[in-house]
């Protein structure tokens, strides 16, 4: 029987409209929501990668093989802004990025979203989070803040509040007080491709051994005694 043979009635039609929506349109726009939905959601991976000098860090995401290069949040920006890079495994160059980078020693639990950056298709590191327990790790108390690095044999600290300041440090305090550093320049990187040789790294003609330095030491200190 051909269709165009159906008497069309008000229920017909109201049964033809509601299998094409509940069992086709609706489904399918339920299932756009979703992915939607999945995709702005926070996100937790691991950081594989840190390039410390584009302050980015490229991220694993958990329970997949996906990996998306994050840009770091800050608690503060403009003038005063707070820098962190992880302990090494190791320092690597990354042919993808054409920049040095730090495999973490330790693992690096993050949390990260998508970020509407017409610019590129980076994500956002939001922070960091413990996956286990602390152990053997006292808290800051109570309006305090603390700030704590941990070693293998040793932890100093920094806390600072109510109960006033107090460092703990592997060596005596030092301080520096004037303008920035000039030596503070912009460092240029070579490409993988590029291998440098002794000459081209180093190209003084004049060399002293050890034992010349040190003779040419005492005599400068023989001659300042000498003035004096």
């Amino acid at each position: 029987m051909n269709t165009n043979d159906i008497t069309p009635t008000k229920g017909r039609l109201k049964q033809a409209l509601d299998n094409a929506v509940t069992n086709r349109a609706l489904p399918q726009i339920t299932r756009q929501i979703e992915t939607t939905v999945d995709e702005e959601k926070i996100r937790t991976g691991r950081v594989l990668k840190f390039y410390h000098y584009l302050d980015k860090a490229l991220v694993e995401l958990d329970n997949t093989d996906e990996t998306v290069l994050c840009k770091i949040l800050h608690r503060f920006g403009g003038e005063l802004i707070d820098l962190y890079t992880p302990s090494a495994d190791s320092i690597e160059y990354c042919d993808d990025l054409h920049e040095p980078c730090i495999i973490p020693r330790c693992s690096l639990n993050c949390l990260i979203v998508n970020i509407h950056d017409s610019d590129s298709d980076e994500f956002l590191l939001l922070g960091f989070y413990q996956s286990e327990e602390l152990v053997e790790l006292n808290p800051a108390a109570p309006g305090n803040f603390k700030i704590v690095s941990i070693g293998g044999t040793n932890q100093f600290w920094i806390k600072f509040g109510a109960d006033g300041l107090d460092l703990r440090l592997p060596n005596t305090a030092t301080t520096n007080v004037g303008d920035m550093d000039k030596n503070m320049e912009e460092v240029d990187y070579a490409d993988s491709t590029n291998v440098y040789t002794k000459q081209e790294v180093y190209n003084k003609t004049e060399v002293y051994t050890k034992e010349e330095v040190d003779e040419l030491i005492s005599k400068a200190i023989a001659e300042a005694l000498g003035d004096e």
